[in-house]
């Protein structure tokens, strides 16, 4: 996939929060024991995050600002500072910051609180976060266990670059395409002109293409789950439009931004094209929904929330809680949204201020992100990334006329097996 990647200018999303002030007799925002004669003693709640962010001296403002006892520090998920090395110190952080498949070792470790308990004393209703993102979370518990709360949503659409459609007097793409229909448009606008080549469509890699699918990569039985009808659907797929006589795959979305690929089916990236503007390099993009397969109408990619856990082992349980209550508040969820992320809050009134502060998105098509639905996430399990792995082989061997997709699939899943089954001996 991997489904690592990066949480992009995501974070930044908080960055634009700090102006946010409380909102008088908001439910779900616990205050502690501030106001309540002396003043709070100060605290101090270690972040744990996969990757340097560019957000989080913005988390710690927006914190501090709301509760100015709490200080935030920031620790890296890096060599030497492993969970099982934290653990093993006995410096485990207070928060942890993952999206929605990265929970495996953490459970192994058996360091996340159960939040359920939290939230129903501290009145935050769980029932008003996005369905989707909540009962991906709760997969990971079994029984009921609330390990986490999402702080934000990702979302998929497909971008297109109006200037190329105007060169070439095609007409835009629209809502509701299907792939079949996206491949007839991009085999119209692969093509090369005045030395410069020009893709029709980049649909990203392997992982993407199943996504919507909703399709497991292990069975209940640990076995790997590549011969399953829909892996084959999703590679056949990535046949038909890399097959197209000069649409090789590109790098995610990076070569769209030089204005050399018509159409990319791409994870948020609207950051970015706001950083364009700024720089007064606008490109004359807009959106469209993700094409969709026929097996999974009106689908998008599955839900990917960005999410906060609480560690069994903090000393400051409740001022942890009360920064992600804090973060899922009306008033920061609304910046959220209108940053240009999509709240975990399932609020219509934050649907229509989405994007608000984004000079990028006016005029644009930003109700193509609430058309489709994202489809729900599979079983994960912690051997998904020994078959994702393999699949990506398989894809390029199918991309480079190697093998056909029912071989190599054969071949993938055989060798997924294979090394799943080293990984379980003792």
């Amino acid at each position: 996939m991997k489904r690592c990647w990066p949480l992009p200018p995501a974070l930044v999303l908080l960055a634009l929060c700090v102006s946010c002030s409380p909102s008088p007799g908001a439910a779900n925002q616990p205050e502690g024991n501030a106001g309540k004669g002396a003043p709070p003693s100060p605290v101090t709640l270690t972040l744990y995050m996969q990757s340097a962010f560019p957000i989080q001296n913005q988390i710690m403002d927006i914190i501090h600002n709301k509760y100015p006892h709490i200080t935030i520090k920031p620790l890296l998920r890096e060599k030497g500072q492993m969970p099982e090395d934290l653990l093993a110190a006995g410096t485990f952080p207070d928060i942890i910051y993952a999206s929605t498949p990265w929970y495996t070792d953490y459970l192994d470790l058996k360091v996340l609180l159960d939040l359920n308990e939290l939230a129903k004393l501290k009145g935050l209703d769980v029932g008003k976060l996005d369905p989707l993102a909540i009962d991906a979370i709760k997969m990971w518990g079994e029984k009921g266990e609330l390990y986490a709360l999402p702080i934000y949503r990702n979302f998929a659409v497909t971008y297109y670059n109006k200037d190329l459609f105007d060169k070439f007097g095609v007409p835009y793409p629209k809502d509701g395409m299907t792939w079949k229909q996206a491949i007839e448009i991009a085999k119209t606008m692969t093509r090369k002109e005045d030395n410069v080549e020009y893709k029709g469509l980049d649909a990203s890699e392997s992982y993407s293409a199943v996504s919507a699918l909703s399709t497991p990569f292990v069975k209940p039985d640990g076995k790997a789950n590549l011969l399953h009808e829909r892996f084959a659907l999703a590679l056949q797929n990535l046949k038909e439009i890399y097959g197209i006589p000069g649409n090789r795959p590109g790098i995610n979305v990076s070569e769209f931004y030089k204005g050399t690929v018509a159409m990319s089916v791409f994870w948020n990236v609207i950051a970015s094209f706001e950083e364009m503007s700024k720089k007064g390099t606008p490109l004359n993009w807009d959106m469209v929904t993700t094409p969709t397969y026929d097996a999974a109408p009106g689908k998008s990619f599955q839900v990917d929330s960005h999410n906060l856990s609480i560690s069994a082992h903090s000393k400051h349980k409740e001022e942890a809680f009360q920064v992600i209550a804090y973060l899922l508040s009306k008033e920061v969820q609304a910046d959220i949204s209108k940053n240009g992320y999509l709240p975990s809050l399932a609020d219509p009134d934050l649907e229509k201020v989405f994007g608000a502060n984004l000079q990028s998105l006016k005029g644009k098509n930003v109700s193509a992100i609430f058309k489709q639905q994202s489809a729900p996430l599979y079983k994960i399990t912690r051997y998904d990334s020994i078959v994702m792995g393999e699949l990506g082989k398989a894809m390029n061997e199918v991309l480079d006329n190697q093998k056909d997709v029912n071989s190599a699939l054969r071949e993938a899943n055989e060798r997924a097996d294979k090394a799943i089954e080293q990984v379980r001996k003792p």
